[in-house]
């Protein structure tokens, strides 16, 4: 994944702070965007579901 660099910067920081692994706070941060917006986790919008092919 390509992330600007403030961006990679953070996801560092969070990650030493928190102990945890950079995907870990990318993941945390993605789930606290989709809290706020109301998603759930078993989202079964079609925005949300790859379809099976």
């Amino acid at each position: 994944m390509r992330l600007p660099a403030d961006v990679k910067s953070f996801i560092e920081v969070e990650s030493r702070e928190n102990g945890s692994s950079q995907n870990s706070e990318i993941v945390r941060a993605i789930r606290s965007a989709m809290k706020i917006k109301g998603a759930t986790e078993g989202a079964t919008s079609s925005r949300h579901v790859t379809p099976n092919l």
